[in-house]
């Protein structure tokens, strides 16, 4: 939706699967509710810069290195989605040793990405962990190349609650080049099959702002000085539009 041509390959979901659970999430409610509207929708999301490897199950290194190649090339393809890296994990036969084989997978696309310019979003699946506890980088499956090599990590949480239903946040553990950290409360949506931030999240934030400042902001006067003086304020400021802004068409 941003405009960045994507390249997704799906060894562990069938992509009429994926495609249809990502027309769910763009219309953000379920179409076979609104068949009336489908047409619109299949029209405007085959119009995003999206293409899709055609492998599914487990595959070699080689085979979707030539693809992810010829992608680059053809379609000018920056961000590159793999999911996940268990599944090219089996049909590699450089060693016994699968922690060996996971560190040579994670390498040949760090190279990858260093080489085109292209961003890879590799998923990782965790250890088993004791439910109790947090998930780390540390839990990350295999050696710690993998962290080593990313250059952001994201960890999405699941806490379950004997209670009730569990809470689910998305964790940055690592951000390389910003150095910014920390969650974002998730909640999902079964209409829009869809993870945003919970309504309540924003208001407990918008409330902890107010109380920082102490009283809210004064409305600035609507009348009293003329233009003139107002130009001539100290306080008076001409906004500036950075050259980076976004302009709204």
């Amino acid at each position: 939706m941003q405009g960045v041509n994507t390249l997704w390959g799906s060894f562990e979901i069938n992509n009429v699967r994926l495609a249809k659970i990502m027309l769910t999430q763009f219309a953000m409610g379920r179409l076979e509710e609104q068949l009336d509207k489908f047409d619109e929708w299949a029209d405007r999301f085959e119009d995003l810069p999206l293409y899709f490897m055609t492998f599914h199950g487990h595959q070699n290194i080689k085979t979707v290195m030539d693809t992810m190649k010829h992608a680059v090339y053809m379609y000018d393809i920056t961000h590159i989605i793999i999911d996940n890296l268990q599944f090219m994990m089996g049909q590699e036969q450089l060693t016994v040793d699968r922690l060996a084989v996971q560190d040579y997978i994670v390498g040949t696309f760090r190279k990858f990405a260093t080489e085109n310019s292209c961003h890879v979003t590799l998923v990782i699946h965790p250890r088993k962990e004791d439910e109790e506890r947090e998930l780390q980088t540390a839990s990350i499956f295999g050696s710690a190349k993998a962290s080593q090599e990313a250059d952001n990590v994201l960890i999405l949480q699941d806490r379950k609650l004997v209670t009730g239903p569990g809470k689910r946040y998305l964790q940055i553990s690592k951000n390389r080049f910003d150095g910014d950290v920390g969650i974002f409360p998730l909640e999902f949506s079964k209409t829009s099959l869809t993870f945003s931030s919970p309504i309540k999240a924003k208001t407990a934030k918008l409330k902890k702002m107010k109380d920082d400042n102490g009283v809210p902001p004064k409305k600035a006067p609507t009348g009293g000085a003329s233009k003139k003086q107002r130009s001539q304020s100290p306080n008076h400021t001409t906004p500036e539009t950075s050259p980076n802004e976004p302009v709204k068409t």
